[in-house]
């Protein structure tokens, strides 16, 4: 993909994730129609340049993703205790929860497996192949475009997880040059986090009753 098409491909994903947090009703068509069609040139390049990956990255990639989905549950237990958190929570949850649980596990292959090939192929990819640099540089600037781009959600949560998620796969996609143990992270990632079992409830933390000893 070249700079104009990448250009107009992020910001087509600024609007769909400002869209889908603005219309609940519409998050799982918007998310998986449009960022799985944003995928579909990077796998075309892929088609022609297959990436193989070896067994033992795709369990790094699989492990990846549980370890972002526990360091997400983790912070979302915190943020739970602040105002701001807890109405993010309440939104994420009311977009998710517009689709049953089978349904919403099969929505979401097609949205990280598009999203995936597109930053970390396309992007990522872009800036490794085409302007040579440090892999580290490549790397931060290709996850901080992503939170930036997930900021278009007005929700103080997703930014924070795209960069967790951004650098996780972003390093699982230049260690093993392929850009498949970095989809199947992003897989693992999005089923727990918005289906199964999901993020902590937003309400405010049980407290403690003033007589209690323990």
């Amino acid at each position: 993909m070249q700079t104009p098409a990448l250009a107009l491909a992020i910001f087509g994903q600024a609007a769909l994730c400002y869209l889908g947090f603005q219309k609940p009703r519409y998050f799982w068509p918007l998310m998986t129609l449009g960022l799985g069609a944003v995928g579909l040139p990077g796998l075309g390049r892929l088609r022609s340049r297959p990436q193989p990956a070896s067994l033992g990255w795709m369990v790094v990639g699989g492990l990846a993703g549980g370890l972002g989905y526990g360091i997400t549950a983790a912070g979302a237990l915190v943020a739970r205790r602040l105002s701001l958190g807890r109405r993010s929570l309440d939104r994420l949850r009311e977009c998710t929860g517009g689709a049953p649980p089978q349904l919403a596990a099969l929505l979401v292959v097609p949205a990280a497996v598009g999203e995936e090939i597109f930053w970390r192929e396309s992007f990522l990819g872009h800036q490794l192949r085409e302007r040579p640099q440090p892999e580290g540089s490549a790397l931060l600037r290709s996850t901080l475009v992503y939170g930036l781009v997930q900021m278009a959600s007005l929700q103080p949560l997703p930014p924070l997880g795209a960069v967790l998620l951004g650098s996780g796969t972003g390093w699982l996609r230049i260690r093993s040059g392929s850009v498949w143990p970095a989809v199947l992270a992003h897989l693992v990632y999005a089923e727990l986090c918005l289906v199964v079992p999901g993020l902590p409830a937003s309400g405010s933390p049980p407290t403690r009753s003033p007589n209690s000893t323990t």
